[in-house]
């Protein structure tokens, strides 16, 4: 079996000095969103090292964009790997990194973030006038003004979980760095949840997720409403465990007393104690039929104390 782990829900008030120097920021966003300017004063301002994504580019991609022709993901699945390699080392030796990097599709910043999973992403994003006019203005850059709508196309924003800092670039760049130098040295809170669901190969897993406190005051932050559909508390003797099944409609589980293991298919556990929780969506994936070999996870009470939960349907 699977070491077991205890999970906690954490909030993030803090940085030290020398975590904020050494962290790895990705500006991320269009062609004439200011990425360059932004990364460049960003890094002095943070004593760390500049990397212009555009030095990663082979010559034969330069070569493509300097002619009009979008890269395809096969053109840049190389230049994505260079760019990772280079933020691991960073994170390896604890390297201040900014790379400035157009990173316009979910798939290509997790291939960042494999080089450097805790990197924080900048993302500049303005109006396709504001755009098109900075491009016409531009004498020497290869990128021509014809891939500005291939690259909106292409764009993919930040999603929730990937906590990027957003600027609209009608604020000047220095006015951007100052926006970012402020948020992390007040950061936003967040909480990290832990979720429940159901994989592409039917298997139970679990994922980390943050959730952001960003309505409300800077004295009582808050997070955005979740909807509910009713809650139930459930009380499980000593002794208590339950076979492989999936879960039914989506719900928060709350441990109110007590302690409860979860398992999963592969072996492994999770122990959740007092105060935490987790968001259980291991749902039967639509038309299969359950199988007590692939499907589901189990529940049991673990210690002398019985078990107190409270379940509140997503």
């Amino acid at each position: 079996m699977a070491p077991r782990r205890i999970c906690s829900t954490k909030a993030v008030a803090s940085a030290s000095t020398d975590a904020l120097r050494a962290r790895i920021h990705v500006v991320m966003g269009v062609s004439a969103c200011g990425k360059s300017t932004v990364g460049r004063l960003l890094a002095q301002a943070r004593g760390a090292t500049y990397l212009d994504g555009d030095d990663f580019h082979p010559a034969e991609n330069v070569a493509r964009m300097a002619a009009g022709q979008a890269l395809t993901d096969a053109d840049r699945q190389g230049w994505l790997a260079a760019l990772s390699t280079r933020l691991a080392q960073a994170r390896a030796t604890g390297e201040g990194v900014v790379l400035s990097c157009s990173a316009l599709k979910r798939r290509y910043r997790d291939l960042l973030r494999q080089g450097a999973p805790d990197l924080v992403l900048v993302f500049l994003h303005g109006s396709r006038e504001l755009l098109a006019a900075r491009i016409a203005a531009r004498t020497e850059h290869y990128m021509p003004a014809s891939l500005l709508d291939s690259q909106l196309a292409t764009l993919e924003p930040p999603q929730p979980d990937e906590a990027a800092l957003a600027f609209d670039v009608v604020r000047t760049p220095q006015q951007i760095v100052d926006g970012i130098v402020q948020q992390e040295h007040s950061p936003m809170p967040e909480f990290h949840q832990t979720v429940l669901y159901s994989d592409s190969d039917g298997r139970a897993r679990f994922r980390e997720e943050r959730i952001a406190l960003d309505e409300g005051t800077p004295q009582a932050r808050l997070s955005a409403l979740f909807a509910s559909g009713g809650y139930q508390l459930r009380h499980s003797p000593v002794g208590f465990r339950s076979s492989f099944h999936c879960t039914g409609t989506p719900q928060w589980v709350f441990i109110l007393s007590g302690r409860m293991e979860i398992g999963l298919q592969d072996g492994s556990s999770r122990i959740f104690a007092p105060g935490q929780h987790f968001y259980s969506a291991d749902t039967l994936p639509a038309g299969a039929s359950f199988d007590d070999k692939l499907h589901g996870h189990w529940s049991r009470q673990v210690g002398d104390e019985p078990l107190v939960t409270l379940f509140m349907r997503g």
